[in-house]
């Protein structure tokens, strides 16, 4: 075995056929210097839906934050269907390989602005949302539950990234018993009245192409903990990969990718993530990886 694939062998992410790695070489450098600097330095950039959360179950697709209301019976049957046509229409152009970004950030924010309009004109309360929530949020990905706790006993900070509700992400955290004080959740939150009626959206919005420093609340998400200089960032679309951004004297990322659907995009997929997972629902090699950083000797 060669000295520049121990680490990949050692944590079998050569021996399985769903698992692309593009520049070995590289990656297997990116984590010989994760582990040789070790926890004290590791910091963790999620995003949730169908990252943290899984995509499908037995082939059937599970609901994205948004959809866990806007599926629900919260919503007339009038206002699925009106929602259905606006992903129908604008989903296909996220996705789109020819589309330029120029143009792609403006109709991500028509998307994203008309989904929260719609909900805005729903009559929808706060408790009403918390309790469907409960009931109809998607399960999270296997192993989820020893990649948070691993995170919180070892203290490195997870930022949680997400063009999702919030709302929703902090129910489901609470729901699966992973509410922890070094999560935090950027995200779109509602806005309710004192009656618990939803009001509006706090700003800024946030969709899949400005998931970066501009959106942040404050400038403390990455300078509280300044020596923290390598990252783990984990996506399922190319515009995950600008959550790393602002991130203060950045040594090492190690960006690994879900690619849950659209196969065609493998290509694409391995351009840009270090480590690309094709069709895997559990956090098996984020946990192993994160396990050997933890403990180089295990």
């Amino acid at each position: 075995m060669s000295t520049s694939s121990h680490m990949l062998h050692l944590l079998r992410l050569v021996e399985q056929d769903h698992i692309h790695i593009t520049d070995a070489n590289h990656v297997e450098q990116v984590l010989a210097n994760l582990v040789a600097a070790g926890k004290q330095k590791l910091r963790v950039i999620s995003d949730f839906d169908q990252t943290l959360s899984r995509y499908a179950v037995d082939g059937v697709r599970c609901p994205m934050s948004h959809d866990v209301i806007a599926q629900s019976s919260l919503m007339s049957e009038p206002t699925r269907v009106k929602v259905k046509k606006v992903v129908d229409y604008y989903y296909p152009k996220e996705i789109s390989l020819t589309i330029p970004m120029s143009e792609k950030v403006q109709l991500m924010v028509d998307f994203w602005t008309q989904i929260h309009d719609i909900f805005l004109a729903s009559d929808l309360n706060q408790q009403d949302i918390s309790s469907t929530i409960h009931s109809n949020s998607p399960p999270l990905r296997e192993g989820y539950n020893t990649f948070m706790s691993a995170l919180h006993q070892h203290d490195i900070p997870l930022l949680v990234f997400s063009a999702g509700l919030g709302d929703v992400i902090q129910v489901m955290f609470a729901k699966y018993n992973v509410v922890y004080p070094n999560c935090r959740v950027v995200s779109n939150f509602m806005k309710f009245d004192d009656t618990g009626k939803l009001v509006g959206f706090h700003d800024p919005l946030i969709h899949i192409f400005n998931k970066n420093k501009s959106v942040l609340p404050d400038e403390s998400y990455f300078t509280e903990q300044r020596e923290r200089t390598n990252v783990i960032l984990l996506g399922d679309s190319p515009g995950d990969l600008q959550m790393a951004d602002g991130v203060p004297n950045v040594e090492n990322v190690l960006k690994i990718g879900y690619l849950n659907a659209h196969l065609e995009r493998l290509d694409l997929f391995t351009e840009l993530y270090d480590i690309v997972l094709v069709e895997d629902e559990t956090m098996d090699v984020v946990n192993s990886i994160l396990e050997k950083i933890i403990d180089p000797s295990s």
